[in-house]
């Protein structure tokens, strides 16, 4: 078959290939894997709701995650000023929360749809918990009960987080008998409240999928390890934000608080695939306390060696702090606007992928199986892969997402055989990558760019493929 660009093969989308898919939810396909829909569901209903109002499909994936996002800056400052009892300490905790470079990349990337819901409603549960401990009363019974409920129908990191964020707080201040009561009835109505979502997902198809789901939390990684790399080893330690943390621990062993150390701690031993987000609400509030606790009291501790007048005052009350924290924020928003660059090849580029996307639902059958080769090894960042099934309706045997579901340990396993392919550098290895992985393929579709062109000049000379689609980006190869 002759080669076919775009315009050659007189296909055009009608009127452009957004609006042609306008009303799509970008997680409403499977890839054809049969994966089962076992995902917690409030953040596809909040978008298949305001979908259903009109609203663009592209535009509710691109903006609610956002918004809720923004919204859960709101809840850490009532977090933060429960945990840390002061208002001007929580606003500190609030701004770093806000702008760590890093510390809202997945609320808003890929599965930002569920996981923006997911950190929000988990610090509005952590918060009404740490609340009912404080004032036992009815009402925050029922904000506890709905918030945590609300937690665990977003995302299923959140469920596992939430739980143990909960034990936590009930452990180091709600034990006596009515708060232990209380919190007892937290946990039923979230059993109620959420059955309808895990008690469908257990008739239609079992508990495998949760256990599947589980086994993909990285447990086999050492949490000592991993505590290592984000704490101590120099390229975190020797860094600003490192160097706050490490000051705010030591100040609360010194103090003798212990629950934000061991909010910080825990997720490495439960969770430890997403420790690392669930670490970041606890740090902030630890960064904060030593900006606003440990700088001043050392401080006057050399003003005291100096012998000169050394009169202890709050933080709010030292005018160069104050200063340094407007500094701190300047350098904030910097550190964070240079972390976005590199975010810039997680989203997808339009025109050339999509029109690539909407070509090959036009013009391939649906039985169809492609691989897809970027040269990219962030298998789970690389938008082509996400997006592919969705807009064309195809199965992508390079796409990982949603296989957590049902591949188990496989997962990883998996994750690494997709590595593998993207450094493949002619069709021998493609061919010899689909034999061992089992995951056979009718068409090849290849980005073009420096690390693809061994294998472009590879495909171009293998007479069993044929270049059906040609673009200045992406090429299209039928097996």
């Amino acid at each position: 078959m002759a080669p076919l660009s775009w315009t050659e093969a007189g296909i055009y989308p009608l009127p452009n290939p957004v609006e042609q898919k306008r009303n799509l939810c970008p997680c409403s396909v499977d890839n054809n894997y049969g994966i089962p829909f076992a995902y917690p569901p409030l953040g596809f209903y909040a978008a298949a709701l305001l979908i259903a109002l009109g609203i663009s499909g592209i535009a509710v994936v691109h903006w609610l995650p956002i918004l809720v996002s923004c919204a859960a800056v709101i809840a850490f400052y009532f977090l933060a000023n429960a945990v840390l009892n002061d208002k001007p300490r929580a606003a500190v905790a609030t701004m770093i929360f806000s702008m760590i470079p890093g510390n809202f990349d997945m609320q808003i990337m890929g599965g930002g749809l569920t996981r923006s819901f997911g950190v929000l409603f988990y610090i509005l549960a952590i918060y009404a918990v740490y609340r009912l401990f404080e004032d036992d009363s009815w009402k925050n019974v029922i904000l506890a009960g709905l918030f945590c409920s609300l937690a665990v129908l977003s995302h299923p990191e959140v469920v596992l987080a939430t739980a143990t964020g909960c034990a936590l707080v009930w452990v180091l201040y709600g034990r006596t008998w009515r708060k232990t009561f209380h919190a007892f009835l937290v946990a039923i109505a979230t059993v109620i409240l959420t059955a309808p979502w895990w008690g469908s997902v257990i008739a239609q198809h079992g508990l495998a999928p949760f256990f599947s789901a589980l086994n993909t939390g990285a447990y086999v990684a050492s949490p000592f390890t991993s505590l290592y790399e984000n704490f101590l080893a120099p390229a975190s330690l020797f860094t600003l934000a490192g160097l706050l943390q490490l000051g705010g621990i030591i100040w609360n062993v010194w103090k003798k608080q212990f629950f934000l150390i061991a909010w910080i701690l825990m997720p490495y031993f439960v969770e430890p695939r997403s420790a690392a987000g669930i670490a970041a609400f606890p740090a902030a509030m630890i960064m904060a306390l030593c900006l606003t606790d440990v700088v001043p009291a050392l401080y006057e501790l050399v003003r005291r060696r100096l012998r000169q007048t050394s009169i202890p005052r709050d933080f709010t009350r030292y005018a160069w702090l104050n200063i340094a924290l407007l500094a701190l924020i300047f350098y904030f928003f910097i550190a964070g606007a240079l972390h976005d660059f590199a975010l810039i090849n997680t989203t997808l580029k339009l025109p050339d992928a999509q029109i690539m996307m909407d070509w090959v639902a036009r013009n391939t059958p649906p039985s169809s199986q492609f691989v897809i080769l970027t040269g990219s090894t962030g298998i789970a960042t690389d938008p082509i892969q996400e997006w592919f099934p969705v807009f064309t309706e195809r199965r992508s045997q390079t796409t990982s997402q949603g296989l957590e579901w049902k591949l188990g340990t496989g997962f990883f396993r998996l994750l690494g055989q997709l590595i593998t392919l993207q450094k493949c550098e002619d069709v021998a290895c493609v061919e010899s990558w689909s034999a061992q992985t089992g995951l056979g393929y009718t068409d090849v579709i290849v980005e073009r760019n420096s690390l693809m062109q061994s294998l472009i000049d590879s495909l171009n000379h293998d007479e069993s493929y044929s270049l059906i689609y040609r673009s200045a980006k992406y090429l299209v190869y039928q097996k």
